[in-house]
């Protein structure tokens, strides 16, 4: 924000004997004193988090640290196999894949969820909405996203664990009420599973926290950001990325080399 021609954050700024960050000086009453999801929280949102918010922060930030050889942590791999001195890199590989086919549709499903119903709405039909919505998906032949999985199809584990932790910390609201009720008419309509997965999970929670919806794709980057590290560390271990390399290489077919 600007202000009579000056630059102006309330992020935080360094002074000569302290740092202050969000109005807290970092290392008298911070540093040592609070977690990192409660550090999480005042940065993201401007203050400290009750205990019910820090305890859904800090499930947020760690259900989607892993999930397997997926594709982000591949490309991380191979990134460090070629580019061993720059770690940053090989991390920066596994985010920038972050979008709305793998990793990131939290944040759609936060928008999807903020548009149906606006935090001023008062006494809000929720059935009509989610009715709404399915509808608008359907005649628009798009995904719903933050419903359905590949892996999980009869149902995502994470997601359900998010809104038990939701509702024992008293987070559980309107958000979540209705990306259910979005997922429970979408599987009538459709006739088959369509279970809230973890990003949707992630995005009603965080909407139901207070968090604008374009933020709540900041739960899988902090998180996948340290899986995306840990993958690294394996592999200065235990090498498998020349291995990874290896097998692409016998299933590519050139065109120039293809029979007629």
């Amino acid at each position: 924000m600007s202000e009579q021609g000056k630059i102006v954050t309330g992020l935080g700024k360094a002074e000569l004997h302290r740092i202050l960050v969000r109005g807290y000086d970092l290392t008298e009453e911070l540093v040592g004193k609070i977690t990192f999801s409660q550090m999480t929280f005042l940065m993201l949102i401007g203050r400290l988090p009750t205990s019910g918010e820090t305890r859904m922060t800090d499930a947020l930030l760690t259900v989607l640290v892993e999930h397997g050889m997926v594709g982000s942590v591949v490309a991380a791999r191979l990134t460090y196999h070629t580019a061993p001195e720059a770690i940053q890199g090989a991390v920066a590989a596994a985010i920038l894949g972050a979008g709305s086919v793998h990793l990131g549709s939290s944040e759609w499903s936060a928008k999807m969820l903020h548009e149906a119903l606006p935090r001023e709405t008062r006494d809000a039909d929720l059935d009509a909405i989610a009715a709404s919505v399915v509808k608008d998906y359907r005649e628009r032949k798009q995904r719903i996203p933050g419903i359905g999985h590949r892996t999980h199809a009869e149902g995502d584990p994470r997601a359900d664990r998010l809104f038990q932790i939701a509702r024992e910390t008293e987070v559980y609201g309107r958000y979540c009420d209705l990306l259910q009720r979005i997922a429970q008419t979408a599987e009538k309509q459709g006739g088959r599973r369509l279970p809230v997965n973890v990003t949707g999970a992630i995005a009603a929670t965080a909407l139901d926290m207070g968090f604008p919806w374009e933020m709540t794709k900041a739960f899988a980057l902090i998180g996948r950001t340290l899986g995306a590290i840990a993958h690294i560390g394996e592999e200065i271990r235990n090498p498998m990325a020349r291995n990874i390399d290896a097998a692409i290489k016998p299933a590519l077919v050139y065109e120039s080399d293809r029979k007629t």
